[in-house]
């Protein structure tokens, strides 16, 4: 009986340490990812003035011919054979989900179909035809104006995640309601009015993100916080990605929608424990959370992680869907518990709300 004691008030004392450590050292955390945060944001800027976006971008949205070829290669020689007269190629193959064997592959330039074909057909020994392969083709301007929607539905998203955000942790109503409002002003002037330019959309949008995080500022600190953090996932991961060499395509881009959700349920799990649930101290508010929200990513995580092997050797879009959400998911862990935590817990003590 006596052990037994001995073990609950060993187990109390540490329990205690470890939240004397936090309360210590949690604004130095707060350190760490927003050093990484800097430094991507310098690496974006940097790459985007070598490579004119923050962004290595596919055919799909730059524009070009896709042909796959219901056959197998040597995928080093096929490329060689290529780059004699192309520069831009770039190759892939398809394989057997069970056997792993290579059943196609897919050859991608900036070429156009009547140049690249016969090249193909020279080194294949066959003519291409619709049983044998599948050509497709986007035209320069039909990419690009392709890629400004989609970074404007991103930029929709965000503004619309940031509001919501708002609406759930502000108690001014007014603000609430005009944030909604004003919001809702660009997609519908653009997506349905049809009244504004695909430029005036972004600079429109642009000003009311700016009221936005001020009104965020004003009058609800872990709004800002939630937002901060989901802004951090996001160009963390660009980064990360931009790093491995990766041509982001159309599925590349909605991933990066994808992420947006996945990045505020735990932020949102957290803030809402430690602002609205009372009777017991703040570390153990943050702890009850994180048990919760670590359970929620971790599950999330391998979840993709399995469908990023199992479509890795047969389907580049699943592909790359499930290595963005996978990167995104993992800088979401640090970005919650280290940047949303300790600026709510910050806000709170400041605030006598414990």
């Amino acid at each position: 009986m006596k052990e037994k004691q001995e073990v609950k008030e060993s187990k109390v004392s540490s329990k205690r340490s470890l939240s004397e450590m936090y309360d210590k050292y949690y604004k130095i955390a707060l350190i760490i990812p927003i050093i990484i945060l800097i430094l991507s944001i310098g690496y974006l800027f940097n790459f985007a003035q070598q490579n004119g976006d923050i962004i290595k971008k596919d055919i799909s949205l730059t524009g070009g011919t896709s042909i796959q070829v219901n056959a197998k290669a040597d995928i080093n020689e096929l490329k060689s054979a290529l780059n004699n007269k192309f520069n831009d190629v770039s190759i892939s193959y398809i394989s057997d989900i069970l056997t792993g064997e290579q059943v196609a592959v897919i050859i991608e330039t900036r070429a156009q179909p009547d140049e690249i074909v016969p090249e193909i057909e020279k080194y294949f020994g066959f003519k291409l035809d619709s049983k044998n392969s599948s050509i497709e083709f986007t035209g320069s301007t039909i990419g690009e104006g392709f890629y400004q929607q989609l970074m404007l539905a991103v930029f929709f998203a965000f503004l619309f995640m940031g509001t919501v955000v708002f609406f759930i942790f502000s108690s001014n109503k007014k603000i609430k309601y005009l944030l909604i409002l004003l919001s809702l002003i660009p997609p519908i002037l653009f997506f349905f009015t049809k009244s504004i330019s695909l430029t005036q959309a972004f600079i429109l949008s642009g000003i009311v993100l700016l009221i936005s995080i001020y009104f965020y500022i004003r009058y609800s600190i872990p709004s800002m916080a939630v937002v901060f953090a989901a802004f951090a996932d996001i160009v963390m991961t660009v980064t990360l990605v931009d790093l491995m060499g990766m041509e982001v395509s159309t599925a590349g881009i909605v991933a990066f929608l994808m992420l947006i959700g996945y990045s505020v349920d735990t932020d949102i799990l957290l803030t809402t424990r430690v602002l609205k649930h009372k009777g017991e101290s703040v570390n153990r508010r943050i702890l009850s959370s994180f048990k919760t929200g670590i359970t929620m990513t971790l599950t999330a995580l391998a979840v993709v992680v399995i469908g990023l092997i199992l479509t890795s050797s047969f389907s580049d879009v699943l592909s790359q869907i499930f290595t963005i959400l996978t990167i995104g998911l993992l800088f979401d862990i640090p970005n919650t518990w280290l940047t949303n935590a300790s600026m709510v817990k910050w806000y709170v003590t400041h605030k006598k709300l414990d």
